[in-house]
């Protein structure tokens, strides 16, 4: 078993990137003021979501394994992560969004979304552990695009 470069590459330089990507969205919306108590409630509020997201996943991944589905740790430790991640700035970005609007998002657009992304992650991902080509994953694309794009477009008024 020799050491995959280009995996210890993505590991550590994700983790990098993704601490430095924070940390200067922390000091930009420092300088903008941007740093209080509806920032904190937001990320508290997403933080708290995407704990159920992730116990989801916790529960699909035992029940593959429960049908008799062979999975391996860091495959499954990566969707773990990857869901828990995804759903954290997902409903960070909709709750930053519809606090800040004038007008707020409509629920039932976002839940509408949100379960496009989420029906078609699960069938993309239980499509790719079946047949073992995880290439399945790029097909997941296109629909979570749309999935977004109809939680996060407010609903048009006719008055153009």
């Amino acid at each position: 078993m020799g050491v995959q470069i280009g995996g210890l590459i993505g590991l550590y330089g994700g983790a990098v990137f993704g601490i430095l990507g924070w940390w200067f969205g922390r000091r930009m919306a420092k300088k903008q003021r941007g740093l209080d108590e509806l920032h904190s409630h937001i990320w508290q509020k997403s933080r708290s979501i995407s704990w159920f997201c992730t116990l989801a996943a916790i529960y699909v991944l035992f029940s593959l394994v429960a049908f008799g589905i062979k999975l391996k740790v860091a495959m499954v430790l990566g969707v773990i992560m990857i869901v828990h991640m995804a759903s954290w700035g997902i409903t960070g970005m909709i709750l930053s969004i519809n606090m800040n609007m004038t007008e707020p998002l409509k629920p039932s657009r976002v839940k509408f979304g949100i379960s496009i992304v989420a029906m078609s992650l699960f069938i993309f991902i239980i499509l790719s552990i079946t047949t073992g080509n995880w290439w399945f994953l790029i097909a997941s694309i296109p629909p979570n695009t749309i999935g977004l794009i109809s939680a996060l477009t407010p609903e048009r008024s006719g008055e153009d």
